[in-house]
């Protein structure tokens, strides 16, 4: 009976040891950094709380039409509906690719957006 214990106990040690240390998931990449970039259109003008950002980070922009007429606000590519005067819009962006992004308001570049 002990001789049997002893082989059970040393078998039980050896799956232990032989058994590869595998993680419980994979690991992932998440966005580095969550960030709101309020932007505020005018008929003339577009002023963005922040033009720079790095890649990986998750950018909301939230657009707010100061201005007396209609707008479409585009950034990369990214448009939003028309904007009636004092509506608000949001467009979500993973930065993903570095470069600068032109910026339009109805079409008309106003700046660029970069992204290191």
């Amino acid at each position: 009976m002990k001789k049997a214990l002893v082989t059970a106990t040393i078998a039980a040690a050896a799956l232990v040891v032989a058994a590869p240390a595998v993680p419980a998931r994979p690991a992932t990449t998440s966005p580095g950094y969550n960030f709101t970039i309020n932007v505020t259109v005018k008929d003339t003008d577009v002023v963005m709380s922040r033009s720079v950002a790095k890649r990986g980070w998750l950018a909301h922009f939230v657009i707010t039409n100061k201005g007396t007429k209609t707008h479409v606000f585009d950034i990369g590519g990214l448009k939003t509906k028309p904007m009636a005067p004092g509506q608000k819009r949001k467009l979500g962006a993973f930065l993903d690719d570095r470069g600068q992004f032109k910026y339009k308001v109805d079409g008309k570049v106003r700046g660029y957006f970069t992204v290191l």
